[in-house]
């Protein structure tokens, strides 16, 4: 049981870690406003995540998860697409939106995992949700988005 929760704690840090962003826009942003929005973001997420607090066995998954996935939502999912990056920066935003897509998905999957209590799958999905957190956080810091670590 303790290596199950000890597993499960290594890949629940990887679940609360991600990209963040700020508020949407119908106009192109400078590289400079699109970087502060995103910086914005971060922070929104991080201080979202921290209210909700990180999960450390499979039951704490399974009940902060789903407020997790909505934290996301509403901090990443509902704006990053949004925001107009100026053409300098397009191809990274484009994938930075890619990334956090994908990364919504990863998400949901290892909710569900946990619910379903499938240990190996969660380990599996925390390592992808985690690389697509080193994709995005190198991305953010490409960017200069320096809140988004």
């Amino acid at each position: 049981m303790l290596k199950k929760q000890l597993l499960v704690g290594v890949a629940l840090s990887v679940l609360t870690a991600g990209l963040a962003g700020g508020c949407a826009s119908d106009k192109e942003l400078s590289k400079d406003e699109y970087v502060s929005r995103l910086n914005a973001m971060c922070e929104d997420f991080s201080a979202r995540e921290q209210e909700i607090g990180e999960p450390h066995t499979l039951a704490d998954l399974v009940e902060k998860g789903p407020r997790i996935l909505d934290a996301f939502d509403m901090a990443i999912m509902e704006k990053v697409g949004a925001l107009e990056a100026p053409d300098e920066i397009a191809a990274q935003a484009d994938r930075l939106v890619d990334v956090a897509e994908e990364q919504g998905a990863v998400l949901r999957e290892l909710v569900a995992a946990a619910r379903d209590n499938n240990v190996a799958e969660v380990q599996s999905l925390a390592e992808r949700n985690d690389a697509l957190n080193n994709e995005s956080n190198a991305i953010a810091r490409e960017l200069g988005a320096d809140v988004c670590d």
